[in-house]
């Protein structure tokens, strides 16, 4: 595998759900006290398959890019709640984030620029009527207004994970006030954003037929993208 060199982008994806007995019991070892606890915590089986195959993920592409073993990791928790890597590893420039549903899941890294992913389920339930005016950019919430009923669902999704992605890259999460910055779509792009738009590029996929994928990385320098992929377990 390339170095996880400066500018270096890195995203997976799996499905939780193919994993045997033995796949997942592997990846539980590699979570610490604190991750394991959590998974234990799940009242439903996929979910908590879900949420050890998104951690062990994220481990994984980790020790890849540190050269640390994937259960040696530590993490800590910003302001606003987002992982970040115990500064005690001395990783300052590795950034990751990692996103799950049910039957998905995924992680990205970066070297140096801030990273933001999240995936959804297209088969969850469809937004109320007015949600999107009331939490979207106007620009958005007309956007949707203008498609056919049976698009809208969809796109209400494109953009919601879009969203996420960029509260998620910067961690101050949706208290910055999602109306803030908005999306357009076909190709998917950050129309205004407080601070300019300059420094973000953002990208989305359909890794399955059943969901939505989306990517937000705000640069600190010149960053390319260095590709992508999907791991099935």
């Amino acid at each position: 595998m390339a170095p996880f060199t400066r500018g270096s982008v890195r995203l997976r994806w799996l499905h939780p759900g193919g994993a045997d007995a033995q796949t997942l019991a592997a990846w539980h070892a590699t979570l610490d006290a604190a991750e394991q606890d959590a998974a234990a915590r799940f009242r439903f089986e996929a979910d908590r398959r879900a949420y050890i195959a998104a951690h062990a993920l994220a481990r994984a592409m980790l020790a890849e890019a540190g050269g640390l073993p994937a259960p040696a990791f530590r993490f800590l928790r910003g302001p606003q709640g987002k992982p970040e890597l115990d500064p005690a590893h001395n990783l300052p420039w590795l950034r990751f984030s990692l996103s799950h549903t049910s039957s998905l899941v995924a992680c990205a890294l970066a070297a140096e620029d801030d990273i933001g992913l999240d995936v959804e389920d297209l088969s969850r339930r469809e937004a109320g009527p007015g949600l999107a005016e009331r939490y979207f950019a106007p620009s958005e919430a007309a956007l949707l207004a203008a498609l056919p009923q049976p698009a809208r669902h969809a796109a209400f999704l494109r953009i919601w994970t879009l969203k996420e992605a960029c509260v998620k890259a910067t961690g101050e999460g949706i208290a910055t006030g999602l109306d803030s910055f908005g999306f357009t779509l076909d190709p998917p792009c950050l129309a205004f954003a407080p601070g300019g738009t300059a420094r973000w590029r953002v990208m989305q996929w359909q890794p399955t037929p059943g969901h939505i994928l989306a990517m937000a990385l705000r640069r600190n320098h010149s960053s390319v993208f260095s590709g992508s992929s999907g791991e099935a377990a």
